[in-house]
């Protein structure tokens, strides 16, 4: 009996070795679905229990184009995978806009466990179905772990979000019509004949009154009447001559001023491609690009608006509390770009939301 119980306990020791060499590589995204020029969020994350001595860890590994670089080749008995590096220099299919990392150290289940993760933003290159491959690693022992892939949906951009409504209406109008028609169908078909000798008759009417008429008054022309009703037609001829203008009266006329047509989003798209990482002067161009666009939306805005001024009548315009609490947090991310020179303290992600949501309000 201590033979097996000894037996079990050792089993259980080396069950726990085992699974403490485990090393896991996971990817996620915040969403599958975008419009061209949006932003995906991409969480490469690998976990790895604490062990009690130092593991060895391997410098790289790669999968479909991506390389990954590690400058430790082992993990300390306490962090694991503090002392590891990310280098991915490229995605295929996007532009990497920014990226972080963050490493931690969690107890599950009573299992020591270190995380290492790398949050990128990834702008797509291009419209339609785009797959981010599987990553892959082979560990100290040789044994392979991979993540499974992502595929993307990216759909064509939609710069006037009424004319999309439209058509939506459009289509259910249509749709409740041909309804309504085949339901009626029955119903024209019996009454088809009556309306049909009824519009006969009311034409049959017509032609002959008109012929009465017509004969009638030219029987009155080519009599007695027809020299008075020659002259009266003479009469109240008139020649209207052309009131003279003086050069003091003549005004030129009021030019109006031109609005340059502005597509947000394929331009705030190229523009990310530009500048592979964000930074003042990029965020520079990006709020000048909005305040075109909004002048372009809406005939009440001008260029020569101050950025408070432009953000205060786009929230009077649109009249709601959505709108006047995103029209203030952007206020505020201009005044740092613009003003105070420095980097705005939200994410991209975040201030585009804002930016959409007011251009669909005007």
């Amino acid at each position: 009996m201590r033979r097996l119980i000894t037996a079990i306990l050792m089993l259980l020791a080396f069950t726990g070795v085992v699974f403490a060499e485990d090393i896991t590589i996971s990817t996620s995204v915040d969403r599958t679905e975008v419009e061209f020029g949006d932003t995906v969020e991409l969480t490469v994350q690998i976990k790895k229990p604490m062990e009690s001595s130092s593991g060895s860890f391997p410098n790289s590994f790669n999968s479909s184009g991506f390389s990954f670089s590690f400058n430790s080749s082992s993990f300390s008995s306490l962090g694991g995978l503090n002392d590891i590096d990310f280098n991915i220099e490229s995605v295929p299919g996007f532009d990497i806009a920014g990226r972080r990392q963050s490493s931690q150290s969690r107890m599950v289940n009573g299992v020591g466990e270190s995380v290492k993760s790398i949050i990128l933003s990834l702008v797509p290159q291009k419209e339609g179905t785009l797959v981010i491959p599987a990553f892959s690693m082979k560990d100290k022992d040789g044994k392979e772990h991979s993540s499974k892939p992502i595929t993307i949906n990216v759909k064509k951009v939609a710069d006037d979000p009424e004319e999309e409504q439209t058509a939506t209406s459009e289509n259910d109008d249509n749709k409740e019509d041909n309804s309504s028609v085949s339901q009626n169908n029955e119903a024209k078909k019996e009454n088809s004949l009556f309306n049909f000798y009824f519009i006969l008759g009311i034409i049959l009417v017509f032609v002959i009154v008109g012929v009465i008429v017509f004969f009638y008054f030219f029987d009155y022309l080519s009599k007695e009447h027809k020299k008075a009703f020659e002259q009266s037609i003479e009469d109240a001829v008139i020649v209207k001559e052309e009131p003279k203008v003086s050069k003091e009266e003549k005004k030129e006329p009021v030019k109006e001023e031109k609005v340059e047509k502005v597509e947000f989003a394929t331009i705030a798209a190229s523009l990310k491609v530009q500048y592979k990482e964000v930074s003042p002067e990029f965020y520079h161009k990006y709020f000048e690009l909005f305040k075109k666009a909004c002048c372009y939306r809406s005939k009440a805005l001008s260029k020569d608006m101050t950025y408070d001024e432009l953000l205060n009548k786009c929230s009077e315009l649109a009249g709601t509390n959505n709108i006047t609490q995103a029209t203030s947090r952007l206020a505020h991310d201009i005044e740092m770009v613009m003003y105070a020179g420095s980097m705005p303290n939200r994410q991209l992600v975040a201030i585009e939301t804002d930016i959409k949501e007011v251009l669909n309000s005007l």
